[in-house]
């Protein structure tokens, strides 16, 4: 019953700390009043290095140069951004461009998608982000000196770390479960010169209150990062190359990567950031503009918002909730606030609600290829106007003359486009919609056009399917042909642990999309590691490299059922073929014999190509009989057989009863089935049931029942043991003659899930405390025993409270009793049904002293003997249980345990002058 308790904090502390604000440490309130009754340990936990500042790339999710990707479908808590890249590099999202031009939406994002090509301000706000992040980089990697160096070696499996820097000058793999442990508010700062891999289901583990956003990872190089399949990651990652997180795999924090990120089916939560953007929309409310600005932070901001005509309103936009400047006339409105650390999302936009004006839309460029561009509009609204020209406005940025395009003409609503020429890669272009009727001009937002350097093909590599026999379909998707026409793609593939690589056969796509190769002379047992490349013109793009396992050949599966249609001198005998293993089809047929018989007689086979039931007729029975018989399956050479079934074929003119499985085995009790078949020549005849636990020698026999004509009986049985299998049969007794049906068997399983949670003792008063816990779940069982063990800090015997038994999850708790002042005491919930025992965690609450610490030896004394004769009366009592059949072996064997090792601490207690 030996314990050793976790550690355990209490935190004072004046805030926590963010990655994204370098808040100051916390501090304990001077002459704050704990109570009579302190916690065990008061610790102020500020541990580790100095937070690192991330500015306003914590306003990010998911901040990038080169650009993100997702397989769909990803799940992004918060906002994501590129830049100086385009949108155009933000790929698998289905973004959906805001009117405004400042943001784009996804239903992978839950919240925006900002662009260095859209609207401003964010470009702006992009380029600073970045700036940031790169910032927070060069910080993270330079604290010196490191606190660990090369931990590991440069892999880390089952290690707990505490709050510090870690620097490994090679690269660092994660191949098992780690822990971070440590308070809310320490921090932990791990330098990677090389990569860092993440392997498949490995889990980073907080304990103690550590907080993600507390956890910075700075790697400097390598093929960058990569977090494994169903991995779950905490912290910020702060990459100078790429960052790949593979499928199912969670990260709890935010990526920032000076290339690119890509998402496969993946999830990331987000850091917590003290101050976020207030977010601007507008409407139109009949003819009248209206701007609504919505502040999440937990702190008001005043908003100035100011327009034509000298229009100028300052409104307070209250914490967690908004405001609405409304009644606004058409023109350009510019935002601002009081607060430098907040800003807004969009600081000047354009209203157009009359009706009578023509409105257009700037939407994203596109076939931003070669030198080439195609400008895109949309014609919204001729207003009172029979047609409208409609063209657009351009300039490299920082020019102070826009070009305009070739005037069209539209007498309807709908979009329109201009090819633009000359672009020189490596520039940046900003551009508008401009309508004008009768004089009328109006303009759409401004987007931005970043004419990269040519591009190159990019491409990922997808889970392997079909993974049978020894043959294996590779998977990969093209998501980007850069700049060609064409690319050529292909797989590397090799056994794990092997030097060489070989490819499959070369594919040439002109377009993105997915694709496949199968790769064979697989070994049963053997893990292979694969990627996906893509080439041309001597450019070389790799996805990331994926792993699978050949399993073993899985045999085919096969289960036996109840004879049924046992008539004349023939029955049918059933079987269910469960599984195919990794084989496209089966043989299955039954071997069936008269009991008592050696050899077996094989019915005929049949081919399954599919899981399902099968069955036989079989003839040549003789009544008064019996038979016992099994489903076979075949299948090169491997052979599985279901269990032998039993059924008898009754005398002519006699009864005959059949044994049904057994339902409802709920807490110690079952319901036992059986159908009486026929009555034979007798108007009444007694049926029962005889039970046993498997293995045991007599048989135990229900309550006898009387029926007058055929049909289904049951009995209820109790006292059954959780674990324990047991058998029956349906009898059936007629003028002194006995009828057996088949043995059945079921099995009494523990409870699939028992949880109990220990809360804090309350009530420390004279020599008493009340402890408190709470049940969390009984699924599977219908009663579960409750109680507590507690005992003196430092010791080993535990003493038991009473029992209490609960049908349903709720609190509980019981008097712990003799306490002795000035002593910490220990204690833990327990939920029991038979043998299966949960516990809860380890609490502790200290009796205060209150004879300044005298008597402590005579007390030691006193408190080993109470504790040795509870033990005692303990295992007394279930002694007598046992013999009564109350408790089982495994239960009495505990409290004898308990009461030698009390006794043994009295004894000692005895020879010691000074037990402490």
């Amino acid at each position: 019953m030996g314990f050793t308790p976790s550690r355990r904090r209490v935190v004072i502390s004046s805030g926590l700390l963010t990655a994204g604000l370098a808040g100051s440490l916390g501090a304990a309130q001077e002459g704050s009043d704990l109570g009579d009754t302190p916690p065990t340990q008061v610790q102020i936990q500020q541990d580790g290095p100095a937070p690192v500042d991330l500015g306003t790339a914590c306003d990010f999710s998911i901040l990038a140069k080169s650009g993100i990707s997702s397989v769909p479908n990803s799940d992004v808590a918060g906002d994501i951004g590129v830049s100086p890249i385009a949108s155009t590099a933000i790929t698998g999202f289905s973004l959906t461009l805001d009117g405004s031009g400042v943001y784009s939406t996804s239903t992978q994002v839950d919240g925006r998608v900002y662009a260095a090509d859209y609207s401003e301000p964010t470009p702006s706000r992009l380029t600073t982000a970045v700036s940031d992040m790169e910032t927070a980089f060069t910080d993270a990697y330079g604290r010196v000196p490191p606190d660990f160096t090369n931990l590991g070696g440069g892999n880390l499996d089952g290690e707990t770390l505490t709050p510090g820097v870690y620097n490994w000058d090679t690269g660092l793999s994660i191949d098992g479960d780690i822990t971070l442990d440590g308070g809310p508010d320490d921090t932990w700062i791990f330098q990677v010169a090389g990569g860092l891999s993440v392997a498949s289901g490995v889990t980073v583990n907080l304990e103690g209150g550590a907080q993600p956003e507390n956890i910075v990872w700075v790697v400097a190089g390598g093929p960058g990062v990569e977090i494994g399949t169903d991995a779950d990651f905490a912290g910020i990652v702060l990459a100078q190359t790429a960052i790949d997180v593979l499928t199912d795999a969670t990260v709890d924090g935010c990526l920032y990567a000076q290339t690119d990120v890509n998402l496969q089916m993946a999830t990331v939560t987000g850091c917590d950031c003290d101050l976020v953007d207030l977010q601007v929309d507008s409407a139109c409310v009949d003819e009248d503009g209206e701007i609504t600005v919505t502040n999440p932070n937990d702190v008001s901001v005043m908003v100035t918002v100011t327009g034509p005509d000298a229009y100028e309103e300052t409104m307070e936009v209250p914490a967690g909730g908004s405001a609405t400047w409304g009644d606004l006339a058409d023109g350009t409105y510019t935002l601002e606030t009081d607060n430098v650390a907040i800003g807004l999302d969009i600081t000047t936009l354009a209203i157009s609600c009359d009706s009578d004006v023509p409105d257009v839309v700037t939407t994203p460029a596109t076939d931003v290829n070669g030198s080439t561009a195609t400008l895109n509009g949309e014609l919204t609204d001729l207003g009172d106007y029979d047609d409208v020209d409609v063209f657009f406005e351009w300039r490299e940025l920082g020019a102070d003359d826009w070009i305009s395009t070739t005037p069209q003409t539209l007498d309807g609503p709908g979009d329109f486009d201009a090819e633009i020429a000359g672009l020189e890669p490596g520039s940046t272009y900003e551009f508008r919609t401009v309508g004008l009727a009768n004089g009328e001009r109006v303009e759409g937002a401004t987007l931005r056009i970043i004419k990269t350097v040519p591009g190159v093909p990019e491409v990922i590599t997808s889970p392997a399917t079909e993974v049978n026999g020894s043959t294996a379909t590779l998977n990969g998707e093209l998501l980007d042909l850069g700049d060609y026409d064409d690319v050529d793609v292909f797989f590397e593939w090799r056994e794990l642990g092997a030097d060489e690589w070989t490819a499959t056969e070369t594919q040439m796509l002109d377009s993105p999309g997915e694709f496949d190769a199968e790769i064979a002379g697989l070994e049963p047992g053997s893990t292979y590691e694969f990627r996906a490349v893509a080439v041309t013109d001597d450019t070389r793009d790799e996805g990331a490299v994926l792993s699978f396992t050949k399993a073993e050949p899985g045999a085919p599966i096969v289960e036996t059922q109840l004879a049924t249609e046992v008539n004349g001198s023939t029955a049918t005998i059933n079987g269910e073929l469960l599984d195919l293993g990794d084989y496209d089809a089966v043989d299955v047929f039954f071997e069936w014999r008269e009991l008592g018989t050696d050899d077996w007689i094989a019915t005929e086979m049949q081919t399954l190509d599919a899981p399902g039931d099968f069955s036989a007729e079989i003839a040549g029975l003789e009544p008064g009989s019996t038979y016992e018989f099994r489903a076979v399956v075949v299948a090169n050479g491997e052979r599985d057989e279901g269990t032998i079934v039993e059924f008898t074929k009754a005398e002519a003119g006699v009864p005959s009863v059949e044994t049904q499985p057994a339902t409802e085995i709920n807490g110690s009790t079952a319901v036992l089935n059986g159908n009486l078949l026929d009555l034979g020549d007798y108007e009444a005849v007694d049926v029962f049931f005889e039970w046993r636990e498997l293995g045991a020698d007599e048989w135990m026999a229900t309550e006898s029942q009387t029926p007058d004509a055929p049909g289904d009986f049951s009995a209820e049985i109790a006292g059954l043991e959780l674990g324990a299998t047991y058998e029956f049969r349906a009898v059936m007794v007629a003028n002194g003659d006995r009828f057996l049906g088949a043995t059945l068997s079921f099995t009494k399983l523990a409870p699939e899930d028992l949880a109990v949670e220990t809360k804090p003792a309350t009530e420390v008063n004279g020599s008493t405390a009340t402890l408190n816990g709470k049940l969390l779940e009984l699924e599977g069982a219908e009663e579960v025993t409750v109680y507590f063990l507690y005992r003196v800090e430092g010791t080993e015997v535990w003493t038991f409270t009473g029992e209490q038994v609960l049908t349903e999850p709720g609190p509980f708790s019981a008097t712990a009793t003799n306490l002795e002042t000035g002593t910490t005491y220990e204690f833990r919930a327990v939920a029991q049904v038979g043998d299966t025992v949960v516990y809860g965690d380890v609490l502790m609450f200290t009796k205060q002293p209150d004879d300044g610490g005298k008597g402590e030896d005579g007390k030691h004394k006193k408190q080993k003997k109470r504790e040795y004769k509870r033990a005692k009366r303990e295992y007394e009592k279930y002694k007598k249980q046992y013999e009564k059949g109350k408790v089982s072996k495994k239960q009495l064997k505990k409290k004898r345990h308990a009461y030698e090792r009390a006794k043994r601490e009295y004894e000692k207690s005895r020879t010691c002058k000074n037990p402490a």
